[in-house]
């Protein structure tokens, strides 16, 4: 697949990432990290970076590995772990953090949209509104979808960065004492719901087979991705914290803005955040339609869940549509940050596992070598499953639950499947017509 003219490149891959990644978390998670924890918001993403950066490496295992699965990025978490069951783990639990993280930055769109600009209207409205305009979106045609996640992307980043460069020019070391005023407690709450923040660069995995030279493009693109998102992240919380606001909320970028730079400022970071979200939420919609198309080319789901129109499976397209709208109407943003979070980690403990029994085979491994051999795959299970003691429950229920319902699937995969379907998506596939793939042809 090297060879191929549309195989997908470094900057590509970067720039895809960094969209998923940046969204509701820059804008939303960093106030409400600030209310929680003070400035010692900048330690609890620090370790929420690091945390997921262990489970990253071990992504950069699997998928450098060239005996990995032809079509998704998560065959050889089966292999490794035995039972086939587990790759359709993994894949299930990222397509499920995809949806829910569409309804947490689709969220935080109606919030900002709300609070600077429509406050007669109600943020939920709003929200649903730009689901239902999104998800009509996504049965366009996937390449044009690409061309204007690339233009959001590089709009979002050049607006953060300047609101992080005012940030520093207003720096006041003062307003960072005590650095952490409620205790190391607060950070450590903080840095498991700031897990959501980092998810995104799986993004990455899931079309390694169509990245030129795997083996070193891909380990390079994770920690690429990962940097850039963990400096803009801490470079708001710089930003927030010399604002020296009365309170802290989810609005509080925007409000900060205005201190910083100016009413003119003020809502050209309000626009960046409404851009920044919508650009998030249909990298999360169009990554989820990829990891379907890629679930159904492995025979995990039924076939007809990856029937595409226009490059789009449409079914799981409209069925991620009811639940993330479903999501929004429940207005619980805690537990929908939770949950994105629970079935995120459900998935990166899986693949810290699979990466640890292939790093045990030094010899014969011909992949992604990490350094301290099998350490950063223990590490990883253990900082991911620490998390778990720091959710509400009810985030942890719903989040066990939908992963469970996904075995539903995978038990009538074989009942329902039809071969001359699938034939159809190995042609897509093999011509690089799969969503993402499309979208990813810059």
């Amino acid at each position: 697949m090297e060879s191929n003219k549309n195989s997908i490149g470094l900057f590509a891959s970067v720039s895809f990432a960094v969209g998923a990644m940046i969204g509701g978390g820059v804008f939303v998670l960093s106030g409400l990290a600030i209310k929680q924890s003070g400035p010692g918001a900048i330690i609890a993403f620090t370790f929420a970076g690091i945390m997921v950066l262990f489970s990253a490496l071990s992504f950069s295992v699997l998928a450098s590995n060239k005996s990995s699965s032809k079509y998704s990025g998560y065959g050889l978490v089966g292999k490794e772990l035995n039972s086939p069951i587990w790759s359709f783990l993994t894949s299930w639990s990222f397509y499920l953090t995809g949806i829910v993280g569409t309804a947490f930055v689709l969220g935080a769109f109606g919030i900002y949209l709300t609070q600077f600009f429509f406050g007669h209207q109600s943020a939920i409205v709003w929200a649903i509104i730009a689901a239902i305009v999104l998800t009509l979106i996504n049965f366009g045609p996937a390449s044009e979808i690409g061309k204007i996640e690339g233009l959001l992307v590089s709009l979002k980043i050049i607006i953060l960065i300047v609101l992080i460069s005012f940030g520093i020019y207003h720096f006041n070391p003062h307003y960072f004492k005590p650095i952490i005023p409620a205790g190391f407690e607060k950070i450590l709450i903080s840095s498991a719901f700031l897990f959501i923040a980092f998810l995104g660069f799986n993004v990455i995995t899931n079309i390694s087979s169509h990245i030129k030279n795997p083996t070193k493009t891909i380990p390079k693109a994770i920690i690429l991705s990962m940097s850039i998102v963990t400096i803009i992240y801490i470079g708001v919380v710089v930003a927030l914290v010399t604002a020296h606001l009365k309170t802290y909320s989810e609005a509080s970028v925007g409000i900060a803005a205005k201190d910083l730079i100016g009413p003119f400022g003020g809502v050209l970071i309000v626009i960046g955040a409404l851009i920044s979200t919508l650009s998030s939420a249909n990298a999360n919609i169009l990554g989820s339609s990829e990891v379907i198309v890629r679930m159904a080319l492995d025979k995990q789901v039924p076939t007809i869940f990856a029937k595409l129109k226009h490059g789009h499976p449409y079914f799981s397209v409209i069925a991620g549509g009811v639940l993330y709208i479903a999501l929004i109407l429940s207005n619980r943003t805690g537990t929908i940050i939770g949950l994105a979070n629970v079935t995120a980690i459900c998935a990166l403990i899986i693949v810290n596992m699979a990466a640890f029994q292939i790093l045990r085979k030094r010899d014969t491994y011909k992949g992604l070598r990490l350094p301290f051999k099998t350490l950063l795959p223990i590490l990883g299970v253990l900082t991911a499953i620490t998390q778990f003691f720091f959710m509400p429950i009810l985030s942890l229920i719903l989040g066990f639950s939908l992963v469970a319902v996904g075995l539903i699937f995978y038990k009538l995969r074989n009942r329902f499947h039809v071969p001359g379907l699938h034939q159809e998506l190995v042609k897509i596939f093999e011509e690089s017509k799969s969503p993402l793939i499309k979208a990813l042809r810059l």
